[in-house]
């Protein structure tokens, strides 16, 4: 995922083909992540909802993002550190 500057729903489906070795970790740096859309969130809801505390960490967040998250009310789950 180092290369990647989309999390959308042109992204998401090659993505979720690698889900089983991206869903180990549980933090995600977002600093490239350039664009995101409701496909994206709903990727890292599910990267989420695999790890056993059900939350995973975001670094680097764009306002874009954060504000997506927000309207989502995902902030539960999807936690922003900055």
């Amino acid at each position: 995922m180092d290369n990647l500057t989309e999390l959308t729903f042109a992204t998401v489906p090659a993505l979720w083909k690698q889900r089983s070795e991206i869903f180990k970790n549980s933090v995600f740096d977002m600093q490239n992540i350039r664009k995101i859309d409701a496909a994206g969130a709903a990727y890292l809801v599910q990267w989420a909802k695999s790890l056993d505390s059900k939350k995973i960490k975001l670094l680097n967040v764009s306002q874009t993002a954060v504000n997506l998250i927000t309207t989502y009310r995902l902030n539960e789950i999807l936690e922003i550190e900055n």
